[in-house]
């Protein structure tokens, strides 16, 4: 599988494979209070909290070939507007779909646009019987997201010590 350049388009979306160059974009994403508000209650966090994840993840990536996180374009300016991803959720394994957009692009489809081709990817490429996805019980804003793209609320429970709502979609 290609890691370098495009990983996935959309209409209006080009997802590219995490580069060990992106953290300033990450930084950058990761400096707005309210980006960060289900995250880490509004704390931005620093460069070196980059510097130490995204080797992490490209090793993560390398060893699970078609999950990641990928840095999201618009297609027609090439603007950096977030990332997606797709990923074991710590303890039970079960695959997640996540993203984290900036601020000005909140509200305009985006994500429900790449969370559908995440999901098709998960199902058809990958043969994933279920994907899954977390969010805080006031992040009403991801939850509708996470509801368009077919996702079903399940119950609740603590991922990366929060407390969370679980959906989940099983493999139409």
């Amino acid at each position: 599988m290609k890691r370098s350049g495009t990983f996935l388009e959309t209409e209006r979306l080009v997802l590219k494979w995490l580069k060990p160059e992106d953290i300033d974009l990450l930084v950058d994403l990761d400096s707005d209070p309210e980006v960060m508000r289900f995250i880490t209650d509004g704390e931005p966090r620093d460069r070196s909290h980059h510097e130490a994840a995204v080797p992490k993840l490209l090793r993560y990536m390398a060893e699970n070939p078609g999950l990641g996180l990928w840095t999201a374009y618009l297609k027609d300016t090439d603007e950096f507007m977030g990332w997606y991803i797709l990923k074991h959720l710590p303890d039970n394994g079960e695959v997640e779909v996540g993203f984290r957009i900036k601020k000005k692009f909140w509200g305009k489809g985006y994500s429900t646009e790449a969370g559908k081709a995440l999901l098709k990817h998960g199902f058809e490429t990958l043969g994933l019987k279920k994907i899954a996805a977390i969010v805080r019980p006031d992040n009403h804003a991801s939850q509708a997201v996470i509801k368009k793209i077919g996702l079903r609320e399940k119950g609740k429970g603590t991922w990366y010590g929060i407390e969370c709502l679980y959906f989940e979609l099983e493999r139409p």
